[in-house]
């Protein structure tokens, strides 16, 4: 009977002692991703700031909260122009254009999509982020034909052409006021952050993943306003 309850309170001692050992190694593991982490961002320099990004692909429309966005540390040097930090800023808006995993959370994507976009058969409506430099100083309105390019430090190509655009950030009505630009009443038109426009499924993706790394341009032919 003695040596049984030794061997018991032998086994207990001996099962505390490896729980703790695992409890150990877990944290050790988990200071040493972070100090990797740590090192790894602090190699390029800069100062970090914590940001909201993607915790996974979120599609056109869909309302961001905790359960599909979340602060990270990012390099402010690395981050995109206009990523949010703060939580009014993010959480309860939705999305204009298709955010991909780990993705920083931008101004220009987020807004209201408006109301039913009417799609021509075939075609299939993708949201890009946009800006007035790229697209002829954000005279781009809905209805018009554009062509689109690519464009980074070297390489300037076409996407494609004769794309319709179905929808913009500034909406479809037209603006009005004393103040007239070349393209119209611009000193009342509000800036530009996105448009939606018509292809074919293939040019979708080429435009998605264009748009993570590249400027695109949306070009306007000769006429394309007089329509």
């Amino acid at each position: 009977m003695i040596k049984a309850k030794k061997r018991l309170i032998l086994a207990l001692a001996c099962g505390a002692i490896a729980a703790a050992s695992m409890a150990w190694y877990a944290a050790e593991v988990r200071a040493e991703a972070t100090q990797t982490r740590q090192q790894a961002l602090s190699s390029y320099g800069g100062d970090q700031i914590e940001v909201y990004t993607a915790t996974r692909d979120i599609a056109v429309g869909e309302e961001l909260s905790s359960e599909n966005v979340s602060l990270q540390l990012w390099l402010a040097d690395l981050l995109p122009v206009g990523a949010l930090h703060e939580q009014g800023e993010v959480l309860g808006q939705r999305t204009v254009v298709p955010l991909m995993k780990n993705e920083p959370i931008v101004a220009a994507k987020l807004g209201e999509t408006g109301g039913p976009v009417n799609v021509p058969e075939g075609l299939c409506a993708v949201s890009i982020p946009s800006e007035d430099v790229l697209a002829v100083g954000g005279a781009i309105q809905a209805g018009t034909f554009v062509t689109v390019y690519a464009a980074d430090a070297s390489i300037v190509e076409m996407i494609a052409e004769e794309v319709l655009v179905l929808e913009t950030s500034n909406g479809s009505q037209a603006a009005s006021g004393a103040d007239s630009g070349l393209f119209g009443a611009s000193g009342t038109r509000g800036r530009l952050s996105w448009v939606t426009l018509a292809v074919e499924t293939d040019t979708a993706q080429e435009l998605i993943a264009a748009s993570r790394t590249r400027d695109l341009y949306l070009v306007l032919p000769g006429g394309a306003l007089d329509e």
